[in-house]
């Protein structure tokens, strides 16, 4: 058990370390717009995930009675569950964006002298 664990905690370091290679290469503009689309993208699996239950629920209906509510649920929970991951990494998107912000605000000012 313990070697799966340190394989999916190398996985989460090793995406992470992408993640923060992408962002340096980007300005503070775009990736503020990255974090935004990626919540975006997280609210519409969402909105997916409600309109999978309520279609699976009310075309199950008539056949099933109340087991609808379930296979509609569990139809549902691979969106729902799913945005959270795409939710935390547009918070990992903004607190790489702090970090960097806060380096370029510490780093020494070149002095001019050509004057």
């Amino acid at each position: 058990d313990s070697t799966m664990f340190k394989a999916i905690k190398d996985w989460k370091q090793r995406e992470c370390e992408k993640l923060r290679a992408k962002c340096s290469a980007l300005s503070h503009e775009e990736r503020l717009k990255l974090a935004k689309r990626k919540n975006a993208a997280a609210m519409g699996m969402i909105v997916a995930g409600t309109a999978c239950f309520g279609g699976l629920v009310g075309g199950l209906w008539h056949q099933m009675g109340a087991g609808a509510i379930g296979v509609g649920f569990g139809g549902a929970c691979g969106l729902w569950f799913g945005s959270c991951g795409v939710f935390e990494e547009a918070k990992l998107v903004l607190a790489i964006d702090q970090e960097l912000m806060a380096a370029e605000k510490t780093e020494p000012v070149g002095t001019d002298d050509s004057a």
